[in-house]
C-alpha cells in the first residue's frame, strides 16, 4: 500500500471514529433537548445562555409549543443575528415573555428593528440589549414602538450609539416605568448628557449608569445637579474625562447621602 493509500485510510478511520464519537444531531432534536434541560420546573425560564445556537437555532426555538408559559428567556452569546431575532419575534409562543436577555447576538439594528415590530413581544419589563452593534437607527425605531411602555430595566451599553441618540431616547415618552437604563460605553457626549438632565420623561429612574461615553464635565455637572429624576439613587459616570468641577459637584450630591456619583 503507497503512503498516499495510507493516509487516505487514515483520515477515513479519524473521520468514522469522529461519527461515532459525536453523533450529529438536526437542529431540531438539538434544541428540543437543549430546552428539556435547561427549562425550569415552572417552564417560566429558559437559559439558554452561551449555547452557539446561531440562527438555525433560533429559528427552531420559535416554533417551539413548549415554550408558551416562558416568561424569561436568557439568550445570551448565542449568535442569532437578525434573522434569528426576526423568528423569535414573530413566535406566538413567546408572547408571555417579560424579560429578555439578548447581550452579544450581532442583532444590529434589523434585530431592534424586529423586536420594535414584534406584535407578541409588548409585555417586557428588562430587555437587555448589550455588545449587539445598536446605533442611532435602532433608537429611533425604539422611541416610535409601543413594545416599551412597560420597560423597567433597559440595557444599551457597549453599543454605537451617539449624542443624536442619545437626545432622541431622553426626549422620548415610551419608558414611563423605566427603572434602570445602561448606556455604558456608548459616544453621547456631552449633548446627550445635557438632553437627560434636561429631561422630563424618566420620573421613576433609579439608576443611570453613563460610564465612558466622552462626557466631560459640562455634562457630568448638569446630570448631578438636575432636578429630574426624583427617585435616582445611583449615577455611572465612572471612565469619562471628568475634572474638579465634577468632583466638587459629586461630592456635595454623595454628601446628602439620596445620591451615589460614581466618576472615577
Amino acid at each position: 500500500m503507497s503512503a498516499f493509500q495510507l493516509k487516505i485510510s487514515f483520515s477515513a478511520i479519524c473521520l468514522l471514529f469522529f461519527l461515532v464519537a459525536f453523533p450529529l444531531l438536526s437542529w431540531a432534536e438539538d434544541i428540543s433537548a437543549l430546552v428539556a434541560k435547561r427549562l425550569s420546573h415552572d417552564g417560566k425560564t429558559l437559559d439558554l445562555s452561551g449555547l452557539k445556537i446561531g440562527t438555525s437555532g433560533a429559528k427552531q426555538l420559535a416554533e417551539m409549543e413548549s415554550l408558551a408559559k416562558v416568561t424569561t428567556l436568557f439568550l445570551q452569546g448565542n449568535n442569532i443575528k437578525y434573522k434569528g431575532m426576526k423568528a423569535l419575534a414573530k413566535s406566538p409562543h413567546l408572547a408571555g415573555l417579560k424579560h429578555l436577555d439578548l447581550w452579544g447576538n450581532l442583532l444590529g439594528d434589523l434585530g431592534l428593528k424586529a423586536i420594535s415590530e414584534s406584535p407578541y413581544l409588548g409585555q417586557l419589563e428588562s430587555l437587555k440589549l448589550w455588545k449587539n452593534e445598536i446605533s442611532d437607527d435602532s433608537i429611533r425605531l425604539m422611541v416610535a414602538s409601543e413594545n416599551f411602555t412597560n420597560l423597567k430595566t433597559l440595557m444599551l451599553n457597549d453599543n454605537m450609539i451617539s449624542p443624536e441618540g442619545a437626545e432622541m431616547l431622553a426626549a422620548a415618552d415610551r419608558f414611563p416605568q423605566l427603572i434602570r437604563l445602561n448606556l455604558f460605553r456608548n459616544e453621547i457626549g456631552d449633548e446627550g448628557a445635557l438632553a437627560f438632565a434636561k429631561s422630563q420623561n424618566f420620573p421613576n429612574l433609579e439608576a443611570l449608569y453613563m460610564g465612558q461615553n466622552n462626557i466631560t464635565d459640562l455634562g457630568a455637572v448638569a446630570l448631578i445637579e438636575s432636578q429630574n429624576f426624583p427617585q435616582l439613587k445611583v449615577l455611572d459616570l465612572a471612565l469619562n474625562p471628568l475634572g474638579e468641577a465634577t468632583t466638587m459637584a459629586a461630592f456635595k450630591a454623595n454628601r446628602k447621602k439620596k445620591l451615589q456619583i460614581i466618576y472615577r
